[in-house]
């Protein structure tokens, strides 16, 4: 702060190159301070732009359409006959390639069972993959799983447990009544043993 009466006092009585000193400093520290205030405005900044829903959207939208075109990039790969369809050993083929199942990792999809990432994207159930199915198939399963899904997956599981406990219950009445069907045939046949 009160640098220049300590820096004349040096160049004055000791040596005039101390004067090289006193600017490395005060330039140093001045950029320093730029530097922090820079840093202060570009952190305010990125904040208003996260909260920026515009941005938000066009952020979404950009991902969005980064993800088709490499889903489709993948797939005229992967589509050996050029018949806009993939078949199971096309993509068992493509898949076996160390580079495409590296790939998939960076997209964010980890292969580590092709039949099984298969079945979940072959949402159709014909055993086929046209392109719309692998873009909408792996933009789900992309990343973690969020809140929702699990949500989902949680009152999914909540459902088939109480369809499970009703089918245990009609399965219980329905050996119940086996029992007695068939301890009422034995007493008929009992009775008529019996009588002959």
């Amino acid at each position: 702060r009160n640098w220049p009466p300590v820096a004349r006092l040096l160049q004055e009585k000791v040596s005039p190159w101390l004067v090289i000193f006193s600017i490395g400093h005060k330039i140093i520290f001045g950029f320093a301070c730029l530097a922090v205030i820079n840093g202060v405005f570009m952190q305010e900044t990125f904040k208003v732009a996260q909260q920026d829903d515009q941005i938000m959207l066009r952020t979404v939208e950009t991902k969005k359409n980064a993800h088709r075109r490499k889903m489709k990039m993948f797939f005229q790969h992967a589509n050996d006959d050029d018949d806009n369809i993939l078949s199971i050993d096309e993509w068992k083929d493509v898949l076996s390639e160390e580079k495409v199942k590296h790939w998939f990792a960076a997209q964010g999809l980890s292969i580590s069972d092709p039949d099984l990432l298969w079945k979940i994207l072959d949402t159709s159930g014909d055993r086929q993959l046209d392109l719309e199915e692998l873009i909408q198939g792996t933009a789900r399963l992309q990343g973690f799983a969020k809140s929702l899904d699990l949500a989902i997956l949680n009152m999914e599981q909540k459902t088939l447990q109480t369809q499970t406990e009703e089918i245990m219950q009609n399965v219980g009445l329905i050996r119940q009544q086996t029992a007695l069907l068939l301890r009422n045939n034995y007493d008929r046949n009992c009775e008529q043993t019996l009588r002959a």
